[in-house]
């Protein structure tokens, strides 16, 4: 099991932390959502790189993870953001008895960025993004991590990379799921 939660394991779906508000009700008009919390801005912070931010969901998600589990995270639309808020979540959340395979997913190519219009499908991702061949996942218990999930698709296509890769279980969680009120 992932989760201490047991409600949390083997949902076959995104487990989700929180509401995500976005920041722009309409980014060219400059129009800020009212709904925009303090939860959505410690998420911001942590797309940002903010240590403050990343310490703060290392202390809400460390106690709720199992030790041995593998630490995975969906790759940046960028190929050269190699050491993203979410990547340095995972990487101090697998310091603490767990397996870090934070960077074993790899984005090969740039892709638009989702939050800017880019193309959410699968297909997408399929296309762009590898794994480090060197190393083997065969039979490991997967926690793949993402910071926002809109339709959930980067989530979905790589947990498919990573069974197709051997991985014996994999849970997929996200800070936040972004909602439009």
């Amino acid at each position: 099991m992932v989760f201490r939660n047991e409600n949390w394991n083997g949902t076959g779906d995104i487990v989700v932390y929180g509401h995500y508000h976005p920041y722009w009700i309409d980014r060219n008009a400059r129009e800020h959502n009212p709904k925009f919390d303090i939860f959505s801005g410690k998420i911001l912070d942590l797309k940002e790189g903010k240590s403050s931010a990343i310490r703060y969901f290392y202390d809400i998600l460390d106690a709720e993870i199992n030790p041995g589990v593998t630490i995975c995270v969906v790759p940046s639309s960028d190929p050269d953001n190699i050491h993203s808020g979410i990547a340095r979540l995972g990487a101090m959340l697998a310091g603490s008895d767990r397996k870090d395979r934070v960077y074993y997913l790899q984005r090969k190519e740039a892709i638009e960025k989702l939050s800017h219009g880019g193309n959410r499908s699968m297909d997408v991702h399929f296309r762009s993004i590898g794994t480090m061949d060197e190393v083997d996942i065969s039979g490991e218990i997967v926690l793949l991590m993402d910071d926002i999930t809109t339709t959930g698709n980067s989530l979905y296509a790589c947990k498919k990379i990573l069974m197709d890769r051997g991985a014996g279980t994999v849970e997929m969680f996200a800070l936040g799921k972004t909602v439009w009120d």
